[in-house]
């Protein structure tokens, strides 16, 4: 077993790094007894898979995840695997080759817009099918941003989509043995790049991720699983800067 342990990581220069520390906030060495709502226990030989839109999608082009998780444990053998696409949701997952792009059961009732059939052909995997290949026993799911576009009168139906995610990944059985651990991870923040790039001045955009932030964070505890919030550290790290180029963390907010 690896040694325990949840320290914060040294500051970030870059908002995937920053991303990848926070997320690591919710990962813990320890016995499997000593798991809760704080954290995911990671044991020798434990698969964790990454789910969720262009967030997580964009750390595939960031090794910082990856390679902080093993200068940490770097005795357990972990496996890492990102399934994450820009624009997909806890239930709607299109890929130009899967016949449905619902990730699971029912999922097509909590959208309105995007509940049609894709009409795609082919046979690329379900993302159960990917996630029992990869033999997944930890799901990290990032989720919130692409949803919150569609404001206040969304977040009812964000919040019924995310639960239903949850319980049906505790249904399953990836790895053949046990019940997948959950995490959920917030959106970032919005960084306010207007006054030199043709970008809206988030104001609003903030006020929409913060309630789909708590969204999260309130499925989160009403089903007893990790939480990690990236909005809350993002909000306040782009708030201290000056909001100038060669200092903003993001490329485009």
């Amino acid at each position: 077993m690896g040694r325990c342990g949840t320290g914060v990581l040294p500051s970030a220069r870059r908002i995937s790094f920053i991303v990848s520390a926070a997320a690591l906030i919710g990962l813990q060495a320890c016995s499997s007894q000593q798991s809760g709502e704080s954290h995911l226990p990671v044991e020798r030989d434990t698969h964790i898979a990454i789910v969720g839109n262009n967030l997580a999608s964009r750390m595939m082009n960031f090794g910082h995840f990856e390679t902080e998780l093993y200068r940490r444990y770097p005795d357990l053998d972990l496996v890492v695997r990102n399934l994450a696409d820009g624009g997909n949701t806890a239930g709607f997952r299109p890929h130009s080759g899967r016949v449905s792009p619902w990730a699971f059961p029912g999922a097509e009732q909590f959208q309105r817009e995007l509940a049609i059939d894709s009409g795609s052909e082919g046979f690329f995997e379900t993302p159960d099918e990917w996630l029992t290949r990869l033999g997944s026993d930890v799901v990290v799911g990032f989720f919130g941003y692409a949803e919150s576009f569609a404001g206040p009168d969304g977040v009812d139906m964000f919040k019924q989509e995310l639960a239903a995610f949850v319980d049906h990944t505790r249904e399953q059985r990836y790895n053949g043995v046990s019940v997948p651990a959950i995490a959920l991870v917030s959106p970032i923040a919005f960084e306010n790049l207007s006054g030199f790039r043709d970008l809206p001045d988030g104001r609003v955009t903030n006020r929409n991720l913060a309630l789909y932030a708590d969204a999260m964070r309130d499925v989160a505890r009403e089903k007893g699983v990790v939480y990690v919030d990236l909005f809350g550290p993002t909000s306040k790290w782009f708030g201290r800067r000056a909001a100038n180029a060669d200092r903003a963390l993001t490329i485009d907010g």
